[in-house]
């Protein structure tokens, strides 16, 4: 019984206590350097497009969870391309930007926390 309880813990622990880190290759560069794919993501995001580019159904699910937590279950890779990718949002279109913020963040409960990450380094 012990060894079974181990084991579906080790299972487990991974979707606890991280995001998958399949998202660590996705090449956010080349995303922020496209901008009909960057925007392609940032409209299934904000429900105003289809998810059809990769993986991004998966993170309309996670970003709740993120901007809540600050990306505390991210990889270090995953913190680093959240920043740039934040960054990149808020400078290149601030509109969908105070978008985000709207859908996500309504009562602006975690934007202090957040924004001391996204500003933050590791």
């Amino acid at each position: 019984m012990n060894a079974l309880l181990i084991a579906v813990f080790a299972l487990a622990a991974p979707l606890v206590l991280g995001y998958d880190e399949k998202y660590d290759k996705l090449d956010v560069d080349k995303i922020l350097g496209d901008d009909a794919l960057f925007t392609a993501y940032i409209d299934c995001m904000l429900d105003k497009g289809p998810c059809s580019v990769e993986h991004s159904a998966d993170f309309r699910q996670l970003l709740p969870e993120v901007i809540s937590t600050a990306c505390a279950k991210c990889s270090a890779i995953q913190r680093q391309n959240v920043r740039k990718t934040v960054k990149a949002l808020s400078e290149k279109k601030p509109d969908d930007f105070a978008q985000f913020r709207t859908k996500f963040d309504p009562k602006g409960e975690y934007e202090k926390a957040f924004s001391a990450f996204v500003i933050g380094t590791d």
